[in-house]
């Protein structure tokens, strides 16, 4: 009976960490990627913030004229690429401000950093993602995360955000603390802070910038998740050890 309910015990414990995302990202793959909800904000990764992740912000591109935008965490959904079956929800950052997100162009490729054409600030982007995504709470700092990206992506010469290729405008509504976060963040990617696994892109036509490439995570467990499953694993050691035990008396 105690050895029955050893396994069961632990079988249980190792079925819970199979659905890590209910259509995983695999670079190579295609998804088709939608906004079931019709508002690409919502519903909001946090409770009680009814209106999803976001701020609007002020920046200028290659010196041009002030551009606004909504800066933060998109809340999208997709599954694989001509499947009919259910969609999962989809948390993205923009890689390019000056291109419109939809109407999406399916399929999207799901494609390494480098691979979807930012080899030279993978490492700074997965820098930044390892360090700060965590921060990501509220609607500043997901503003400031969206923004920082941008700053990597497009102006890639200074990571700067009042100088260069990108830089936030002085305008009266972009509020101060989305730029002084940002920038701290980006002044702290020294090489040194560990960087996040499983990035992925998803683009839709590589060089042609028709639809915004998506920056998000693919099928990583989380730590928490990986102690469980090292937890089922010495579990059925232990099983395994006592069946032969009482094999050998």
């Amino acid at each position: 009976m105690k050895l029955s309910f050893l396994v069961v015990a632990c079988v249980v414990s190792l079925s819970a960490l199979l659905p890590v995302r209910a259509a995983p990202l695999v670079i190579g793959g295609s998804v088709e990627v939608a906004d079931i909800g019709n508002q690409v904000f919502l519903p909001t990764p946090v409770v009680g913030n009814i209106d999803g992740l976001r701020k609007n912000v002020y920046f200028s591109l290659n010196g041009g004229n002030e551009k606004g935008a909504s800066a933060g965490l998109f809340v999208l959904d997709q599954r694989p690429a001509g499947s009919n079956g259910s969609w999962s929800q989809l948390l993205a950052f923009c890689l390019e401000p000056d291109v419109w997100l939809m109407p999406f162009n399916n399929p999207y490729a799901v494609k390494s950093l480098p691979g979807a054409g930012y080899a030279a600030v993978s490492e700074a982007i997965g820098e930044l993602w390892g360090r700060h995504y965590s921060k990501v709470t509220d609607d500043m700092t997901a503003a400031a995360f969206q923004v920082a990206v941008w700053e990597l992506a497009y102006g890639t010469t200074d990571r700067s955000l009042l100088t260069g290729d990108f830089m936030l405008t002085a305008s009266p509504n972009n509020a101060t603390a989305v730029i002084t976060t940002a920038q701290a963040w980006l002044t702290s990617l020294d090489g040194t802070g560990t960087k996040a696994q499983g990035l992925v892109v998803l683009q839709d036509n590589e060089g042609q910038r028709n639809n915004q490439d998506l920056l998000t995570q693919g099928q990583v467990p989380e730590p928490g998740m990986l102690g469980l499953l090292a937890a089922g694993l010495a579990g059925l050691g232990l099983v395994r050890r006592r069946a032969r035990q009482q094999r050998q008396a």
